[in-house]
Order: structure tokens, then sequence, then C-alpha cells
């Protein structure tokens, strides 16, 4: 195991070492439409169960995009070389029945409403039932017809036409619908050797290890607390501790061992970027510290041949798809619920062994859940994650596999590895981060993320530019910075930055942003007095400054118009004025003049006799303001 680590750290190294050579890895950022179309149709030659659906999706991508069967073949073996990036799309398969998915669900329940309420209507009562239906062509538009279509658009539509599955197709529907629902009896168990899965692409034999891998995911039944488990906080009114509420655990166990393979625990709702955590965890080397408290190694990693899962949302996501198509495996769907067993009994047991001991357990019956749960709540995420990684280590996989004797689970899977599992690095794994679209890079390297500020020297060629950054959320700390380019380009690794003015050495999304609400509640009961004094001091002082630049404003303006408003009577004739006030007249003239240079200066004259000269009327002698050089 010391030399898996070894080779580990080594190929980690070479994978830096590439980087940095100018062959960095690639990873799509965001896709248009057509290389999307490119992707799917590639996707979907790579998981083709057999030559001939090989063949038929080959001839079917080269009929779509134009292409000869030879591009298309070149196509693939860059995909399996490069990696998905080197194409930048993909396709999953479509259709999981030989008729359309609603023609059989309308089947089945043309079939179970003749089961209610006393009737027993036969197969044959069934297709009755779809004729008499054909038979009213356009008439199924009606409004009485409109319930018993809804959600089946197609259905209707064929019907309407005259078309409907024969009688042999609606007896094989029905078969396999009550087949699937009156399994009544218990399993005992498959053997040892030779177990199955029934998949929608076919039936796997198990042969070997890392063969096939489950996942799926579960709401842990235990409430869980912050980090501050200890402080009542003040704004809640019952008192109560700080609850953060059910984690999702995201598992991946191999079906020919059962051994635990990794595994993912967050608080967010498990999805294609939580699955794909998951499976970067399984599929590297496990190494991990003393606080830990681990008897055993976790010695369980590799890469599986097939990816089975049910047929939920997150597992058929294009980030799945292209995770897949990355690392190469094939992806396959179960063909019925019962055939999740292996990983739905470990969830059981997972309750039972271990979460049932702690306190804040809730229980998986929501009618018989304690009722002070949130009382005794105290455990934190990463104690928990603790907990889980020394129970699967120390307690799961070194149990007996269940169907042969003296066999550890653990050794079972050492012993049926046809090659020692392949190491990759790190930098191979990336594509199964979360990421954030666009980041822009700000001075000295800088970006930020979730109100954190990240810094890397690597970054400092990119100031102004956009990047794309990848991220574990169990730790934030570090990210992976990737270029952004146009033009669906992959982006290609620039390097790391790291988190600055932060002291911890781990920190999650989750934690950042629980710790951003509690201190927005805290601070609405803070003593904000001080705050709210200076506030108020500095308003007056402002209102005071303006009281009195408006007063000085008034006082300035009033001694203004006192200057201004006296009255300056100038005679603009003088030879009608007595000779003894001539001078003055020149004098008050002149200075009025001196003042006022731009200024219109008007005179009322009274005349010596009223007749010659009418009352308020200015008379002007032109003459003699030119030679008073007016």
């Amino acid at each position: 195991m010391e030399n898996d680590s070894e080779n580990c750290r080594a190929a980690d190294g070479l994978g830096l070492e590439r980087a940095q050579q100018g062959n960095p890895p690639m990873l799509l950022n965001e896709v248009s439409n057509e290389l999307q179309q490119e992707i799917d149709l590639i996707d979907a030659i790579l998981q083709a169960p057999d030559k001939k659906a090989r063949r038929e999706a080959i001839l079917q991508a080269a009929e779509t995009l134009g292409k000869t069967t030879r591009t298309i073949r070149s196509k693939m073996k860059n995909v399996q070389d490069e990696g998905v990036a080197i194409l930048a799309v993909g396709r999953k398969d479509k259709g999981q029945f030989r008729i359309p998915e609603q023609w059989f669900k309308f089947i089945v329940k043309i079939y179970e409403w003749g089961q209610r309420e006393g009737s027993r209507i036969n197969t044959r009562g069934v297709h009755v039932h779809l004729v008499a239906l054909a038979s009213q062509g356009e008439a199924l538009r009606d409004k009485k017809y409109a319930n018993g279509f809804k959600g089946y658009p197609k259905v209707l539509e064929d019907l309407i036409v005259g078309k409907h599955p024969s009688h042999p197709t609606v007896y094989k529907v029905v078969n396999f619908h009550l087949e699937q629902t009156n399994k009544n009896v218990r399993h005992p168990g498959s053997p040892a050797e030779g177990q199955i899965i029934q998949t929608t692409e076919g039936i796997i034999e198990l042969t070997h290890s890392n063969q096939v891998w489950q996942c799926d995911h579960t709401k842990l039944d235990i409430l869980l607390v912050d980090a501050d488990r200890e402080v009542i906080l003040e704004w809640d009114d019952d008192k109560k501790k700080d609850i953060l509420g059910r984690p999702y655990l995201t598992l991946i166990m191999d079906s020919y061992s059962g051994c635990v393979v990794g595994f993912y625990l967050g608080f967010e709702a498990a999805g294609s970027h939580e699955v794909g955590l998951a499976l970067r965890h399984a599929i590297l080397p496990k190494q991990y510290g003393s606080e830990y408290e681990l008897q055993q190694e976790w010695q369980v990693f590799g890469k599986p041949v097939i990816w089975l899962t049910d047929r939920a949302k997150e597992f058929k996501s294009n980030h799945l798809k292209q995770i897949s198509m990355q690392l190469g495996f094939k992806r396959r769907l179960r063909a019925f619920p019962s055939a999740g067993g292996l990983i739905e009994s470990i969830f059981d047991k997972i309750n039972k062994e271990l979460l049932s001991h702690l306190p804040g357990y809730t229980g998986s019956n929501v009618k018989e859940r304690p009722k002070e749960a949130e009382k005794y709540a105290c455990l934190t995420l990463d104690e928990l994650e603790k907990l889980l990684v020394r129970y699967f280590v120390d307690h799961y996989n070194q149990h007996d596999y269940p169907r042969v004797a003296n066999q550890k689970r653990v050794e079972r899977w050492k012993a049926a590895l046809l090659a020692d599992p392949e190491v990759l690095s790190e930098r191979d794994l990336d594509i199964c981060l979360m990421k954030t679209a666009k980041c822009k890079v700000q001075k000295h390297g800088s970006v930020q993320f979730a109100t954190l500020v990240y810094q890397g020297d690597c970054l400092v060629d990119y100031e102004g530019d956009y990047v794309s950054l990848r991220y574990d959320q169990r730790n934030i700390l570090t990210l992976l910075a990737y270029t952004f380019p146009k033009h669906d380009r992959p982006g290609e690794l620039i390097g790391a930055v790291h988190a600055r003015d932060e002291e911890k050495e781990q920190l999650s999304l989750e934690e950042l942003e629980w710790t951003k609400r509690k201190l927005k509640k805290q601070g609405k009961e803070v003593d904000r007095n001080s705050i709210w004094a200076e506030r108020l001091g500095l308003y007056g002082f402002v209102e005071e400054k303006r009281k009195s630049k408006r007063q000085r404003r008034r006082k300035a303006q009033q001694q203004h118009s006192q200057e201004t408003n006296q009255s300056q009577v100038v005679e603009l004739f003088p030879q009608n004025v007595a000779p003894e006030n001539q001078p003055e007249v020149q004098e008050n003239i002149a200075s009025t003049a001196d003042q006022h240079q731009t200024d219109i200066v008007e005179s009322t004259y009274t005349p010596a006799s009223s007749e010659s000269i009418a009352p308020d009327v200015v008379a002007y002698d032109w003459s003699q303001l030119l030679e008073d050089n007016w």
C-alpha cells in the first residue's frame, strides 16, 4: 500500500509537470448546441452494448454530422486517448422499451384502472379498450377525454390517426408489469459465484473486483449542528442549538466484493457534482491522518468497468456523461429498483450499527421519531465524516463476505483483481470537481469566490481576464484555476490559488455559508449604541455646518443689498442744473461710470417748465453724452 501511495504521488507530480511543460490537462467549460450534439453521438457509440449496436450508432453519427464512418471512428479513438475535451461533446441512448415509454405507461394505467372496485379486466380487454378509443378519431380531443390523456400526448396523437399496439404487445407489457409488481417472495440470495445484475441493456455476470460499481445516495437520519455547538443562540426564542439539519450521503460500492469504495457527505441535496466528488474519492488511493484513529487502511480504489445506477436525473446528467467519457467506463441503469439491493442494504446497516448510537438520531420512521432529537444534537459534519470513515474501513469492509465463509470483504476484493488498479493523478480527476463558470481576475492575481479572496502567482498574467474555478466543496481553501476561452474551446489548467487571510486548515463551502448566515442573524442583536451615537453625532455636525453656512450667506446678502440699493441719481443734462451743483453731478457721473462700466444709468429729470416736457419722461441729449465720453 505504501508503494501505491508513492506511485499516486509520483503520478500526481507528473501531472503537474506536464501542465508546467505546456501540455496541461484540458476540461470542458460550456459547450454550444452543435458541440453537444457531437458529444451525444460519440457517447452513444461508446455505450453501445454489442457490435451490431455500435455499427448502427456509427452510421447514425456519420449521417447526422455529415461525415464518413472513418472520421467518426477517428473521433472515438481521440476521445479514448485524449479525453472528452479533445472532442467537446456526447449523447445518451434514448428509449428503454421497444414501444414508446408513454405507451407502456398508458397500457399499465388502463390495466390498473380495470382492476379497481371489483372489476377484473384481462389483457384482451385492455387491447379492446385501445381499439375502441382509436375508433373515436378526432373526437378524442373533446373535454370528456382530456383527463384520460393528461401526460400522454404521444398516445393521443397515435390513437387519433388509428395507431395502437397489437394484442401480443399489450400482452407482453401487462405480463412484464405483473412480473415486477407481484414478486412478494423473499429471494434467498445469489450464490457467491455467478452473481448477475439485470440492467436495461441486458444481464451482467459479476466475475471480478472493480467490474461493476454501484452508486446511490440517501438523507441520513441524524441532525447535525455547527462548529460552535455549545453556544446557545440569543435570537432563538426556544433556546435551542443552532441546528444545521440532516446531511446527504452519496455512497459507491463494489458489486463483486461488497466493499465500500468511496463516499461524499454534505448538506447539499445530492446532484451530479456531488456524485462526481464521491467518484473522485473512490478512484483515488486514500490516506487518513492519526485523528481518524483507523486500525486498518482503506485499500479499495481504482476505476470501474461499468457504473450502475438508478434512473435519477443526476445520474443521467451531462456532467456524469463527460466524466464517463473522460475516464473510460460504461454507464448502465438498473432494470428495476430491486437490482440495487446491495447498496440499499448498507444504508440500513449504517442506521442500525452507527447512527442509532449517536445523539441527534431521528430514526427512519417519521411517525416514531423522538421529540427531543434537536435537544441532544451535538455532532458536526466533520465529526460524522470521521465516524463514517472509521465505520467503513474498520468495520464494514472488514466483515466476512456473507456468501463465503472466512473471507473478509476487503480480502475478496484484493483476491479477485484482474490487475493492479490504475493510479490516476488528481489532475486527471479534476473533471469530477465542481466548477464556477466565470470569475474575473483582479489585481495581484486575485479572484473572489464565495466572499473569500484567493491569490496565486499563476494568475498574475491573467489580470482582467475570466477564468473557470474548480473546487471540492468540502474544502474551498484551495481552488484550481482553468482558462475560460471562447468558442467552446476546452479550458487549460493555470494552477492552484489559495484563500488569503484564512488560518484554518480546512473549510467547507457549507460551513462558510452557514457562518455568514449566523453572523447576519447575530448582528441584529449586537449592541450598536456607540455606532448609532457616532452616526447621530456626525449627522448633527453636518446639520450645524449647513446652518452656519446659511446664516453667513444670508448676512452677506443683506450687506450687499444695503450697498447696492442706495439712490444714485445722475443728472444727464448738467446745463439745466444750477451752476453751483454742476461739478458735483459730474463727479457723481464719473464715480458711477467707474463702478458700473456695463450698467445703463437712468435718471429722472424734472424740467423747469412742465409745458415743454411732459412729467415722468426721460430726455437724452446725445451730443452732450458724446462730449462727456459716454
